[in-house]
């Protein structure tokens, strides 16, 4: 191969292969082996930054915040509450647990219990295996026909299904007595229809004398019997239709809460 006929990047090669060559050779020769440390110079030393002035203790003596329990800031009038622990109260009492067990849903792919705090305040559902948000700590274990077991803190506590004792909901159709509509229609005269005539026999003997009809007064419980079974009926009637709103209604909202259940999360379509 002839030199002029070596490229750009021969020559890069042959340059770097020439000063590697010339370094191993002044290494050889010593190049380098004079070099030592410096000695300690203290003058160049940079010392060390002071420690400052500790910072005083910024809490005080303990009687210094005596204000503090004397006033409490979380209370409305600022004095201090009472809080006393009693020994002789019952170990199941309190707790943050005080529910009233109103009705139970029991089926193959769901069972829960409605509750209701005893001071009253909205319903709480709760699942078997799950917990109130209000007492979290307090998990359902089992649901059977009229009680609910739950498991917490202090043990376990059964609930029984609340019986209605009659006090409080909505009261019953009012049904009027038989002798008070009676009154009330009052007697409605009736025109009192005459005997019908009667031919005299051909052969001379008396006619004989035609049956009178009940009028006035012997007639007037007929008349008043016929209003009072009426508004009797339509009461039954009206009695009747409301209890089966009732019905309907509590079947319609277990219905929605079962589906609502049984219904599986829907897939975001913008998820890959």
């Amino acid at each position: 191969m002839r030199a002029e006929d070596a490229g750009a990047r021969t020559w890069l090669s042959a340059a770097i292969a020439g000063w590697a060559v010339c370094v191993w050779i002044l290494a050889m020769f010593g190049m380098g082996g004079s070099i030592d440390r410096l000695e300690e110079d203290p003058s160049l030393v940079q010392p060390l930054p002071a420690l400052g002035a500790p910072a005083p203790e910024r809490l005080g003596p303990l009687p210094q915040y005596g204000d503090v329990a004397a006033r409490p800031l979380f209370t409305d009038n600022r004095r201090p509450q009472p809080f006393v622990i009693d020994p002789t109260a019952e170990p199941g009492a309190g707790g943050g647990f005080d529910y009233v067990l109103t009705s139970v849903l029991r089926t193959p792919q769901v069972q829960l219990v409605i509750l209701q705090p005893a001071e009253g305040g909205e319903p709480v559902r709760v699942r078997q295996g799950s917990a109130p948000e209000g007492a979290p700590g307090w998990v359902l274990q089992s649901v059977e026909a009229r009680r609910a077991v739950f498991a917490g803190p202090e043990g376990e506590r059964t609930l029984e299904l609340r019986v209605f004792d009659g006090m409080g909901g909505e009261a019953p159709t009012p049904f009027a007595p038989r002798d008070a509509t009676a009154s009330a229609a009052g007697p409605s005269p009736s025109p009192s229809p005459s005997p019908p005539a009667t031919a005299a026999p051909p052969d001379g003997r008396p006619a004989p004398a035609a049956r009178a009809e009940p009028t006035g007064a012997a007639a007037e419980p007929l008349v008043a019997d016929a209003p009072d079974a009426a508004a009797q009926r339509q009461a039954e009637q009206e009695q009747v239709e409301m209890i089966r709103r009732r019905i309907e209604e509590r079947r319609a909202r277990l219905r929605a809460d079962e589906m609502a259940t049984r219904r599986p999360p829907r897939a975001d379509p913008n998820t890959n």
